[in-house]
């Protein structure tokens, strides 16, 4: 069963296109990691999913609800985008927390404001979500209090306090100091165990290898190769896909 469809998706800035029309399936409990070279469009693909960028041409359907690029920004589009959001938890290189509030106060956030949920309420889903990454112990620690991989711990919980069908994370470790790596991908791989479906932007080739189901390797703003991770480590096809696999291990 699919969670995302993407059918001749393009994102054109200015004059350059850097989506050439991408056509992409995710399937529920699917953990897909999409790697490649800086600027093949990995993470300008991952937020036109959640039109945090405009696409420019093509259709974007996760769970129900679908979306046409190229629409009048009118109050009907802006209530699909916000359902589109909903079913997505995105977690971004920066940790993007709020300074002036707890841990457990971040994780709240969405709920209460998003969903309308009851203070109380919000309250035991952030702590059970804090501790579900291993943090119970820190949830009333302020974001200057807490490491880099702790923050970015942090903001995982926040992105499932929303219950959504598909979580989505753009280069979550290049921020952190090696050490701090991984534990977040730890919890990660907890969530992938679980059958959390999940879109990885990331660098981190050991993950992928251990984790993913499905591996697509992007250049240029289109989709080079795809396969299990095994076959696209071991036995890639195309000459791009193994040059930059050679860079990468070297």
């Amino acid at each position: 069963m699919s969670v995302i469809q993407l059918e001749n998706l393009k994102k054109r800035f200015g004059e350059t296109e850097v989506l050439h029309g991408i056509n992409l399936s995710v399937n529920k409990r699917e953990v897909v990691v999409l790697m490649g070279p800086s600027g093949s469009g990995k993470s300008t693909l991952l937020r036109c999913l959640t039109f945090l960028e405009e696409p420019t041409e093509g259709t974007i359907q996760i769970g129900s609800q679908k979306i046409a690029a190229g629409g009048k920004p009118n109050r009907s589009r802006k209530n699909e985008i916000r359902e589109l959001r909903k079913r997505t938890g995105f977690v971004f290189q920066q940790f993007n927390l709020f300074p002036h509030k707890t841990a457990i106060e971040n994780v709240m956030e969405g709920p209460i404001v998003v969903q309308g949920m009851e203070k109380e309420q919000a309250a035991k889903l952030a702590y059970t979500l804090l501790e579900k990454v291993g943090l119970g112990e820190r949830c009333h620690h302020y974001p200057s209090q807490l490491s880099g991989g702790q923050q970015q711990r942090v903001a995982i919980a926040r992105a499932l306090s929303m219950n959504p069908d598909v979580m989505l994370y753009d280069e979550p470790t290049s921020a952190l100091d090696p050490e701090l790596v991984r534990e977040v991908l730890q919890v990660m791989k907890d969530l992938a165990n679980e059958g959390m479906t999940m879109v990885v932007v990331t660098h981190e080739m050991k993950f992928a290898k251990e984790v993913a189901d499905r591996v697509i390797f992007m250049d240029g703003g289109v989709i080079v190769e795809e396969g299990n991770s095994e076959d696209i480590f071991n036995n890639p096809k195309e000459e791009r896909t193994k040059r930059f696999l050679m860079q990468v291990n070297d």
